[in-house]
């Protein structure tokens, strides 16, 4: 327990830290959401009076404070460019990249850990190089190339799926549903062939070691053997992978969200940008800093709770 409650503390003082420096680093950028709503048309004066009216002239301590008043009590702010709340915005788009997330999810890392533990176990048969050539090849590819050739396969070809999201961000999740697999099915290429190629490795480095000899020349059927002795053994290391890739499933979705036009919160964050909506940046970069420490404080207590080894120094 001393030693969750100190992996907590320390992740809590991670994230006010890289909150802080993250405020900062988005009001140091150029514009904000008074120029990026005026645009072309705002002369100095009108400019001036936005700021003035948004507080935004108060100094960048007085800025600080508000916002993270603000924070704890739930409130992201405001979109000066859209003229809504920020929780407005981004809570439809978390659902969308999340339900995404998930779809890629269940598609990958059961099948990752079934074909790697398979390959791990007979790392010479044929279709195990076939598989692993094709795995190398998913994870050089680009998303982008992998999105075009499921696009081209699977919406042009032969079309099962819609090749462009044009459902609102709002939409409920069975009109969504249809838009999903085509982002889904480029994520879980990707994610797949790390998980697998992670759990080939540890499962071919597992099956040689003394526990798992001694427990065959034990007459301990095979079955258990990977069951009971292999397979808990050869996890840890892929739930760190599973980890990283779960928290880049949620965060770092961009180029697949704009090549489908999928209204995730990668596409936000890419409008966001480009709109200089700092409002509405900033939250983003704060909801992948959670994503990412908490699955990382997952993912290591997981392995604890996995790995005897690591569970035994505990004590």
């Amino acid at each position: 327990m001393k030693n969750l409650a100190r992996r907590v503390i320390f992740a809590l003082a991670t994230f006010i830290t890289l909150a802080i420096v993250s405020f900062l680093g988005v009001d140091a950028l150029p514009g904000d959401g008074c120029t990026s709503l005026l645009g072309r048309f705002g002369t100095s004066a009108k400019i001036e009076s936005c700021r003035q009216e948004n507080h935004l002239n108060d100094p960048v301590i007085i800025r600080l404070k508000d916002w993270s008043s603000d924070l704890v009590r739930g409130d992201l702010g405001y979109s000066i460019k859209r003229d809504e709340q920020v929780l407005k915005i981004i809570m439809p788009r978390i659902r969308n990249t999340a339900l995404m997330g998930a779809v890629a999810a269940v598609l990958a890392f059961p099948s990752a850990i079934a074909v790697g533990l398979m390959l791990g176990r007979y790392p010479r048969s044929r279709i195990g190089k076939v598989i692993n050539q094709l795995s190398v090849i998913a994870m050089t590819l680009p998303e982008f190339v992998i999105a075009t050739v499921l696009w081209l396969v699977l919406s042009i070809w032969i079309p099962i799926f819609p090749g462009v999201n044009v459902v609102p961000s709002n939409a409920t999740i069975l009109q969504l549903m249809p838009n999903v697999w085509l982002p889904a099915l480029t994520l879980a290429a990707v994610i797949f062939a790390h998980s697998m190629r992670t759990m080939r490795a540890s499962v071919a480095n597992v099956q040689t070691m003394p526990f798992v000899e001694s427990a065959r020349l034990r007459g301990t059927k095979e079955r258990r053997t990977i069951l009971r002795h292999i397979v808990p053994a050869a996890l840890p290391p892929v739930v760190n992978v599973i980890a990283i890739d779960g928290s880049w499933l949620l965060t770092g979705t961009f180029v697949t969200e704009a090549v489908f036009n999928y209204q995730g919160l990668g596409r936000l964050a890419i409008d966001a940008i480009s709109d200089r909506d700092t409002a509405l940046i900033l939250p983003i970069v704060l909801f992948g800093l959670a994503v990412y420490l908490a699955t990382s404080l997952i993912a290591d207590m997981s392995v604890r709770l996995l790995d005897p080894r690591q569970r035994s120094t505990e004590h």
